[in-house]
């Protein structure tokens, strides 16, 4: 009796499978970042006050109130406070179409929103991936025709 062909697809190992998604899954998070700095323009900014306020947080968390200018009007945001006082002087970024979406010039005011929700997509694809159950460790996972995503236990 001869063996039917398996249907035609890529045909990966468990590592470049995982690997593979989770650069799809992180893709998103980064690529809408790196745009957003692409695109925006640089200024300076100063500290008009610092805000404090509760909400879903675990405690009162503050914010710095930072002003700056473009062409004849003054722009307010909230920034995030990283022990600034009244006064400084502070990088900020902004997009030149939309000044009001403008940002402290920090990693961790630049970056901190995308390396939350990354953490979190990456814990979902950690749990995922040492889940010996979904994808057993010598199987191959197949991407192609219908099924778009099957698992070939190989047996190895």
């Amino acid at each position: 009796m001869q063996a039917l062909p398996l249907p035609s697809g890529m045909l990966l190992s468990k590592n470049q499978f995982f690997f593979s998604l989770l650069l799809l899954v992180l893709s998103p998070f980064m690529i809408t970042n790196l745009v957003w700095l692409l695109r925006s323009e640089k200024a300076v900014g100063k500290v008009q006050g610092i805000g404090e306020h509760t909400g879903m947080n675990l405690g009162p968390s503050t914010y710095a109130l930072v002003s700056f200018s473009v062409a004849k009007d003054t722009i307010w945001f909230q920034g995030m406070d990283q022990d600034y006082k009244y006064g400084d002087q502070v990088p900020v970024r902004y997009i030149a179409s939309n000044p009001s979406d403008a940002k402290i010039n920090t990693p961790l005011s630049i970056w901190g929103d995308t390396f939350a929700y990354g953490s979190v997509a990456f814990i979902f694809w950690i749990v995922c991936f040492l889940s010996k159950d979904l994808v057993p460790a010598t199987a191959k996972v197949r991407i192609g025709k219908k099924p778009f995503i099957q698992i070939v236990n190989t047996g190895r």
